[in-house]
């Protein structure tokens, strides 16, 4: 079968328009088959503006892309990401994954942070530590609720601040005003007072100084026999100390002998209480020497 320059021309063109649209679509999706991808998981609570083909950036980097979204075969209740990326992305086991946008009101991607340097490398097929980060629609209902909470808060204000409040107010600040010009000449005469307190206190302390510098030599002299008097003191009281010590060694050393004149002077003491008693008894004897006959009883 023969065919017509213009047949094989047109072929032609299709091929090469196949081959480029298939080369865009490549550059696009921003894949390329020959380059070796690790595959990571990640799980959030809420990934609303994530699908397939969303990128994920390592430290602001574009290193891969989301592949599949699915819930995860356990009980969690998050919503399980496959993400690739390139190999020998230095993804560390502190490293955290969360979602973002690129400015206000860009696309939302998945960024996955560098992680310390110390920290170990995670292995590909491992699930990336993730925080959720409540996204616009979700802070929608509090920023209702805290608007209309704003609302509230001004209307209770204008409601306060009516027109007999407010004349209050005014009137409140009258009465301080004209008290602060009554009390302004007592304060000046009270500023006055201390004044002339603060010139008398230094004329005081100047007096004192001047004694203080007049009575210098006199002060020193006294602190100097004070000092001599002190030194007295001390060998006195180590002259009293030696005393002590050699009487209570004299004490010691004739113990004996002052127990034998215990009681020698028990003895006398005996002894005289018996010649008192004799005395007493018989006082003839001083001048007798011997007893007065007994008397025979008739």
């Amino acid at each position: 079968m023969e065919y017509r320059s213009s047949e094989v021309k047109a072929g032609i063109f299709i091929v090469v328009s196949v081959i480029i649209f298939i080369a865009f679509l490549v550059v696009i999706a921003g894949m390329n088959a020959w380059d070796d991808k690790d595959v990571y998981l990640a799980r959030f609570k809420y990934v609303g503006g994530i699908e397939k083909g969303s990128v994920v950036r390592y430290a602001g980097f574009e290193v891969g892309r989301v592949i599949d979204l699915a819930l995860p075969p356990d009980q969690d209740t998050r919503v399980e990401l496959k993400l690739e990326v390139k190999k020998r992305t230095p993804i560390r086991v502190d490293s955290r994954a969360f979602l973002t946008t690129i400015g206000l009101m860009g696309a939302f991607y998945i960024e996955i942070s560098a992680g310390s340097d110390n920290a170990p490398l995670l292995k590909p097929g491992s699930l990336v530590r993730s925080d959720d980060v409540a996204g616009f629609a979700q802070m929608s209902g509090t920023m209702d609720a805290a608007t209309a909470e704003a609302t509230e808060l001004l209307r209770r204000i204008n409601a306060l601040l009516n027109e007999e409040n407010r004349k209050n107010i005014s009137s409140m600040i009258a009465s301080v005003s004209g008290l602060t010009a009554t009390s302004s000449k007592d304060m000046k005469s009270i500023a006055a007072n201390l004044n002339h307190l603060t010139q008398e206190l230094d004329a005081t302390v100047n007096s004192i100084n001047r004694m203080l510098a007049s009575n210098d030599s006199t002060i020193s002299q006294s602190f100097e026999s004070l000092q001599v008097m002190l030194e007295e003191s001390r060998d006195m009281v180590s002259k009293l100390n030696t005393t002590v010590d050699n009487l209570n060694s004299a004490f010691v050393g004739n113990s004996a002998s002052y127990n034998e004149i215990m009681r020698n002077l028990a003895s006398l003491t005996q002894n005289l209480d018996q010649f008192s008693q004799t005395i007493k008894e018989q006082p003839w004897s001083l001048v007798r020497k011997n007893h007065p006959p007994e008397r025979e009883l008739q």
